[in-house]
């Protein structure tokens, strides 16, 4: 059950969410708990903090980390939303909402990612918390203080995101500064000498960014080792760094304050700068690519995206695929690498995080947009759900019956191959239909052809009462067109749904109508018509041997009184012409 939160003072002020699952970890004093708006469901992150006293120190640091939060914006701080201070059972609770997020660890540890994959997602999570730290330092001209893992939170897109700002001072230590009265809280493993011994003078004397450097070389011990640091001595095992990453660590564990690296020249290294941060760079940016760029990049991305590891292709890459293709920055050949990620999906993750777009792409007025979404139609296809396609796929692709595009007209025709087996049936006699009504006249000769093909493999789907009302009608149209693929598809679709035929309907429609085919100009045409002869023939053979035993089982219920009638009679019948 969720707990609500309101103040306790009556008519006082109320956080507007509901608090839902408590995270096993969270930076400093804090507690973490993922929540929702109680307006419209969206889902966001609650940190809590009390203390019976509301002048304690770690309350006093905590609303320091609030304000200094709602002042900060960057792509890789956390965003604030909102916070609340009440009194609930005699303590002070601070409340602060943020977009939704999830510890670090617990991230890690579900990805469980290996090899390249994990170098890769992990050296572009530290890049992103180097560019938020040199920010912090270079930008801001401020210490954060108590840099590790617990002080980096991640997104559902797996975006890195740093917060924990209780103890964020100003370099210059001016003032009632919370890097000075809070120190305790940060673990002696993390701290470098000049905090540790509170050596304030050479923090104010050294580079704006040597405390935190040092945090940062303690946080990239820990992501690369998988582990807390529990001991200093820690920071002294290199195994666990990629080599390429081995000088930059070294360099930000200085034991001299004014030779740590700065995190700014960090982000400049390549190892950070890899191909998967490449690409993402890219599609967050794609808005100040020009179109030839944009072409050369598409044309690569599908080799790729298997290089990609699968939760970030799925969770970062898919989403801005989507929109980039929904708003026009993408070319419209970026719809084979979405429906590339689109193949690692399960059928309702898929609907989840591909359909919506979908829906959207095909109510495009762009012709290659629409094109490219039919041409791939066969890998996404089976993902769609009845609903899916009724409601939001099937209404905008219709359109594409009447383009004035001929390619178009003939993809829309074809992609009902894939989608009718799952499409109701009131839909395919009610409104398709008509549209193949229209397309069996279209001015293009395989447009009529491919028309007549696909009622032949979607009667199945329509009911033998709409199969007997039109499908004579609409291939005996087929068997007189003057192309001759079109008279071939017709009688082989006769052949296909020879079952929804009766003898009559064979006999005196269905035959007259195609022995004329028999003597066709083409081979093709007349090997097609003489199968179809051989499939009304056996199908009026079986119609006569059922009328010779019903005649026999008559016959047999009268007792043989008409054949003695008939003898007594002495009436006579002429032998048979050929008789002896």
């Amino acid at each position: 059950m969720f707990a609500k939160l309101s103040a306790l003072v009556g008519g006082g002020p109320a956080l507007n969410v509901n608090i839902g699952h408590q995270y096993d970890t969270a930076w400093g004093c804090w507690t973490h708990h993922s929540c929702t708006s109680k307006d419209d469901g969206s889902a966001s992150s609650v940190f809590k903090i009390a203390a019976a006293d509301p002048n304690d120190v770690k309350l006093v640091a905590a609303r320091n980390g609030v304000k200094r939060l709602k002042m900060l914006r960057h792509p890789n701080v956390l965003a604030f939303k909102d916070s609340l201070e009440v009194q609930e059972k005699g303590q002070t609770v601070l409340y602060l909402i943020t977009e939704a997020v999830r510890p670090l660890a617990t991230v890690l540890q579900e990805l469980d990612l290996s090899g390249q994959h994990r170098d890769e997602y992990l050296a572009t999570g530290m890049l992103h918390m180097t560019n938020a730290v040199s920010f912090i330092n270079n930008s801001c001209n401020m210490i954060h203080g108590n840099l590790c893992m617990a002080a980096v939170v991640v997104t559902d897109s797996l975006d890195w995101k740093l917060h924990g700002f209780d103890l964020l001072s100003e370099h210059a230590l001016t003032g009632d500064f919370a890097l000075k009265h809070a120190s305790w809280m940060v673990a002696s493993q993390y701290k470098p000498a000049e905090l540790a011994k509170c050596e304030w003078e050479a923090v104010q004397q050294g580079p704006s960014w040597a405390v935190d450097s040092w945090g940062l070389g303690c946080m990239m011990q820990e992501v690369f080792s998988g582990q807390p640091l529990s001991a200093v001595e820690q920071l002294r095992r290199t195994d666990v760094i990629p080599p390429a990453l081995l000088a930059d660590y070294q360099k930000l564990l200085s034991s001299q304050t004014g030779r740590r690296l700065n995190p700014s020249k960090v982000a400049e290294s390549r190892f950070l700068n890899n191909k998967l941060v490449e690409v993402v760079g890219f599609m967050e940016n794609i808005s100040l690519k020009d179109s030839a760029e944009k072409d050369s990049f598409f044309k690569k991305l599908p080799a790729m995206i298997p290089a990609i590891p699968e939760p970030v292709a799925v969770r970062k890459l898919l989403p801005l695929l989507s929109s980039s293709l929904e708003f026009g920055g993408a070319p419209a050949s970026a719809v084979s690498s979405l429906m590339l990620i689109g193949r690692m999906l399960s059928g309702d993750e898929f609907i989840r995080r591909v359909v919506p777009s979908l829906s959207r792409l095909f109510a495009s007025s762009d012709r290659n947009l629409r094109r490219n979404l039919l041409e791939s139609i066969d890998t996404y296809g089976q993902h769609l759900t009845t609903d899916v396609i009724e409601g939001q796929i099937y209404p905008p692709l219709s359109a594409g019956f009447t383009d004035e595009n001929a390619y178009i007209r003939e993809l829309t025709l074809k992609s009902i191959l894939v989608l009718a087996p799952k499409m109701r049936q009131a839909t395919l006699t009610q409104n398709l239909l008509k549209h193949l009504s229209r397309l069996q006249v279209d001015n293009e000769p395989s447009i009529r052809a491919n028309t007549t093909v696909l009622l032949g493999n979607v009667a199945q789907y329509m009911g033998d009462a709409t199969c007997k009302k039109v499908l004579l009608n609409a291939f005996g149209r087929a068997l007189k067109d003057s192309f001759p693929p079109a008279r071939v598809a017709a009688l082989r679709a006769l052949i296909a749904t020879v079952k929804h035929y009766d003898a009559n309907e064979l006999a005196l429609r269905a035959l007259p109508a195609v022995t004329p085919l028999c003597i066709d100009p083409l081979a093709d045409v007349r090997v097609s018509a003489l199968a179809c002869l051989e499939a009304f023939t056996a199908k009026l053979k079986e119609h006569d041997t059922k009328l010779q035993q019903a005649a026999a089982a008559a016959a047999a219920a009268a007792g043989g009184s008409a054949a003695a009638t008939a003898a007594s009679s002495g009436a006579s019948v002429l032998p048979a012409v050929g008789s002896s």
